[in-house]
């Protein structure tokens, strides 16, 4: 839900029928009667913005889980780089150009969003992982443990690359969203008769809603598609971490 342009599209559109109705209908409505307020309206606002403020912070804690993984995975490829330094130069080289493939895949991701190079990567880790375990059958002590330390960082680079794969496909749960929309709608019309039923209709107040839940549900949204938004994890981490191996 809300996950393109054409739906935010359609939202906003919506959004603002639900002004216009909500002061339509209070102009209406005080040609024929009287209007007291409850005193409720405020706390129906108030539940709304705990609602949204709840979203909002769903999201960014996503999005902050998509970056942490990113640089958690170029720390470790970091580690690892630097101990393979004292393998044997034909490991060495080896280890070299696996890792500069495997952060090129990840630059080509962000570029295209092409998702096979997540599985490029997969077959990438297996063919090392065996390589690996092939050469420490036959390493001296010393290199047995360096190859100890650099499968354990591997492992915290698959772990990291996994997470990351999946956190750009979760979303807000579809209830959450369904729930925010209906509310947004639903207060829209509220801001929108309590203006109209005015003596003198003032369109501040219905603008300035109108425009602060628009940005936010643009925000909420943006937030949630890291691969079609604006708002994205770093990659310059891991173009550094490209640089640095491909100078060596």
């Amino acid at each position: 839900m809300l996950n393109s342009l054409w739906w935010m599209i359609f939202y906003v559109l919506l959004l603002f029928t639900s002004l216009l109705s909500g002061i339509r209908y209070g102009i209406v409505y005080k040609k024929k009667r009287s209007w007291e307020s409850s005193g409720i309206e405020n706390a129906i606002i108030g539940i709304f913005g705990l609602i949204i403020s709840f979203t909002f912070l769903q999201a960014g804690n996503a999005h902050r889980e998509r970056s942490a993984n990113l640089h958690r995975e170029v720390n470790n490829i970091d580690m690892l780089y630097r101990y393979s330094r004292e393998l044997p130069d034909s490991m060495y080289q080896y280890t070299r150009n696996m890792l500069g493939v495997f952060l090129q895949n990840q630059l080509a991701y962000e570029k295209t969003g092409d998702v096979t190079t997540f599985a490029t990567a997969q077959k990438m880790s297996d063919a090392y992982w065996q390589n690996l375990r092939t050469f420490k059958n036959r390493a001296t002590p010393e290199q047995a443990e360096t190859v100890n330390k650099i499968s354990g960082y591997f492992e915290q680079i698959m772990a990291a690359t996994t997470l990351y794969a999946y956190a750009n496909y979760e979303r807000t749960p579809v209830f959450i969203m369904f729930l925010l929309i209906t509310v947004s709608l639903l207060i829209g019309f509220l801001v929108g008769f309590m203006n109209g039923i005015k003596s003198r209709v003032h369109f501040l107040v219905p603008v300035i809603y109108f425009v602060t839940i628009s940005l936010t549900m643009l925000v909420i949204s943006d937030l949630n598609n890291p691969r079609i938004g604006l708002i994205r994890p770093g990659y310059h981490h891991i173009q550094a971490a490209y640089d640095f191996i491909k100078q060596q």
